[in-house]
This record gives structure tokens, C-alpha cells and sequence, in this order.
């Protein structure tokens, strides 16, 4: 049955992406004088399963319906000089723009941004308000979409407490990710995941959550009945991979929770409770239906949409008309969750279809000025605001 309900998704992929092509083939873009518009997209890794959700829906339906767009793909950046060397190249392609989805230094990137007169937009995720208020006046920098500080950290907070209520043992193994490289929005969820922990079994470690929670090493902490042990590092990565495989074979753990995707170390922590923040994808819908998956909470394809309009708004040239007082702008976009098969499957199906997509082309036309000449930024940020599943089924009339 599940095989069947993919094989439609698969088909309805298809049509979406014909009908939407067609649709705008009337629309208002003179397709014999059509300009390009070549948009930059920095990633962490290209085999993170988040990364190639999002590239589907950009590469297979925003391209097709937005025929006037091309996107240029970064290979895997995991350093400050591979961000900046991209930049760099894609504007020496002709690129107008850069959506990012990791950032080691927010300031520079968009400072080597404006001196190529190239648009900044950070399409999923969160930076600090430090990070922020150092790049907001710049007229290149246009803003972020993501949950911000507090939804990263209540993300690893409910999944810490779900755990808890079901009273799955007393050793957690947590997989934090990118939190000890400047990565915000991994360090936020682990600091939700072991303040929760803490509270819960009325315990105080001796370092502190942020501390454990950015640690470039391997960490174990322990008071009273609870016991943790943190792994750091990207998993798409053997020098990550290799050394948090080895450390929960040391001990096995009842309960793995990962602030990212949990890639092939799942090989190794299979038979555990485990939780995830990720996104809807058909990995997680076959470890679900392994009953391997406890819980899961995260992003879906087209939720990236909002931020692809505002970035398609800029480079057509309306980037003033979404100014707030000036100033960049923030889109506010949580979770969905799921810590059931069934729950995960109804939501998946509506997160895997294009032709019934969360976010489809009607929705990001009516916030592009090409399209809609009374577009305005009111109207995109309420559009990223309705990002939950209910929001999404009242759009589809589902």
C-alpha cells in the first residue's frame, strides 16, 4: 500500500510539473526575450536528505514553472573559504543572487555579496540576533526564513520530553551536528534536548547545556539517574561518522536523538528509540514503517518556497518593495511532527506531492510582482507564517 500511494506521488510529481509549466507559459514573461536569472544555492552537504528535498523541489518544479530561473548548485561547503570561493564563482557566472542554507560567517558572505551586487538570502534556518543586526541595513542582504532561535530550541525540547513521557530509559546518545561549527540552529535544538532532559529528572550537570551542546569532542555527562553522551560533526562525513559509530557500540543506548539527518549512522543505531529533526522524506516514511522511527519533527520540500519569491522578487527588481523601515526582513517558519506512522504517512503524501504541494506556484505568484503588481511584504511574510499541515490542506482544499 505504501509502495502504491508513492508510485502516486511519483505521478503526481509529473502533472504538477507539466500543468504548472503550461499555466505560466501565459503568464506575463515574454518567452522569446526571456533574461535568466541565475540564483546561486550554498549548501552543508549534497547527500543530506533535507539538501536534496529542497533541490528537487527548486530543480524539478520551480525551474519548471518559473522557466525563467536557473539555479547553480554548490558542491558540499563545510568552511568559511569554500563559501566565500562560491560566492565568488557563481557571480563570475552571471549569478544575481545566493540562497543560502548554512552560513560560517554571515557578515562577510554578505559583504562579498554586495561588492558583486549580488542578493543574500538565507533561505531555511536560523542565525543569531548578533549575526543578523550586523547585516540587516545592507541593501544586498534581504533577510532569513526559518523558525528563529526559540522554535529551533523548543524543536529539541518536545523531542526530549516525548522520550521522557515515554519513559524510554535513562541513557540518551545525542548526535548534535553542526553546533560546534557556528551552526545555530543545531545548537539550539541540542541545548532544548538537555535542558529538557535536566529538568526532567531534576538534575544539573557540571557543564552547562551550551557548553556540552558546542563541544568539538566527544562528550559524556552524568547526574543521578540520567546519562548522555554527545557526538558532534556532520554524518555525510567519515571524519564525523566514523568515531560516533564507534563510541555507541562502546554502550548501547536505548534512545538516540539527532538534530540532523541521521545518514548511515542509522546502520549503526538500529533497534534504539529513535528521534529525529529532519524532514518528510521517503527515508524517514521507510524507517517509520521499520517501526525504527519514534518521532520525528522537521522541514518539507516546498517550505522553501516564500524564500525562492522573495529572492525571485529581488532579482526581477522589486528587492525595495520588501524592505521593513528599510531594514531586511525575518519569515517565521516552524515544524511539522509526527511520533506516529500513520501521522508521518498523511503528512509525507501531502509533503511529497507537487501537484498538491504545500506551497505551490499559485501561492508564490501571488507574492511576486511580476505576477502581482500589489504584491507586498505583509503578503509574503503571512504566506511563510502558514506553513503548518493544517495551513497547507486549507490551501489544497484538503
Amino acid at each position: 500500500m505504501n509502495k502504491l500511494k508513492i508510485s502516486i506521488c511519483a505521478a503526481a510529481l509529473y502533472l504538477g510539473m507539466t500543468s504548472c509549466t503550461a499555466v505560466f507559459a501565459q503568464g506575463p514573461i515574454d518567452s522569446a526575450n526571456m533574461q535568466i536569472h541565475k540564483i546561486g544555492v550554498l549548501v552543508y552537504s549534497v547527500t543530506d536528505q533535507e539538501v536534496i528535498s529542497f533541490r528537487d523541489y527548486l530543480k524539478n518544479y520551480i525551474e519548471e514553472c518559473f522557466p525563467d530561473v536557473e539555479f547553480l548548485y554548490s558542491n558540499s561547503i563545510t568552511s568559511a573559504e569554500e563559501e566565500m570561493d562560491f560566492i565568488q564563482t557563481v557571480s563570475d557566472e552571471g549569478a544575481e543572487g545566493i540562497l543560502s542554507f548554512n552560513s560560517y560567517d554571515l557578515a562577510a558572505e554578505v559583504e562579498l555579496c554586495a561588492e558583486n551586487e549580488m542578493y543574500y538570502m538565507m533561505a531555511s534556518g536560523s542565525v543569531s540576533e548578533e549575526a543578523f543586526a550586523s547585516v540587516e541595513d545592507n541593501e544586498y542582504f534581504l533577510g532569513i526564513a526559518g523558525p528563529g532561535s526559540e522554535i529551533e530550541y523548543q524543536a529539541g525540547a518536545d523531542m526530549a520530553q516525548f522520550f521522557v513521557d515515554q519513559q524510554a530509559g535513562n541513557e540518551y546518545f545525542i548526535l548534535s551536528g553542526g553546533a560546534s561549527m557556528e551552526n545555530e540552529m543545531h545548537k539550539e535544538r541540542t541545548e532544548g534536548i538537555l535542558d529538557t532532559l535536566q529538568e526532567a529528572y531534576g538534575v544539573t550537570f557540571d557543564q552547562t547545556s551550551e557548553e556540552l551542546s558546542v563541544s568539538p569532542e566527544i562528550v559524556h555527562a552524568s547526574a543521578g539517574d540520567l546519562t548522555v553522551c554527545i557526538c558532534p560533526g556532520y554524518l555525510d562525513f567519515e571524519a564525523f561518522l566514523t568515531p560516533a559509530q564507534e563510541e555507541y557500540k562502546k554502550d548501547t543506548y536505548p534512545v538516540v536523538m539527532s538534530v540532523l539527518p541521521i545518514s548511515e549512522m542509522y546502520n549503526t543505531v538500529r533497534g534504539a528509540r529513535l528521534g529525529l529533526i529532519d524532514c518528510y522524506n521517503e527515508r524517514n516514511l521507510q524507517l517509520y514503517n521499520e517501526k525504527n522511527l519514534s518521532y520525528l519533527t522537521g522541514k518539507y520540500c516546498s517550505i522553501i518556497g516564500p524564500s525562492f519569491a522573495a529572492m525571485y522578487n529581488a532579482v526581477t527588481g522589486y528587492a525595495a518593495d520588501f524592505r521593513e523601515d528599510g531594514k531586511a526582513f525575518q519569515l517565521t517558519q516552524g515544524f511539522w511532527t509526527s511520533d506516529s506512522a500513520q501521522d508521518y504517512m498523511e503528512k509525507y503524501a501531502l509533503a511529497s506531492s507537487i501537484a498538491i504541494n504545500a506551497y505551490n506556484y499559485e501561492d508564490l505568484q501571488n507574492v511576486c510582482k511580476v505576477y502581482n503588481p500589489d504584491a507586498t511584504l505583509d503578503m509574503l511574510k503571512d504566506l511563510a507564517l502558514a506553513y503548518t499541515f493544517e495551513d497547507a490542506q486549507s490551501r489544497r482544499g484538503l
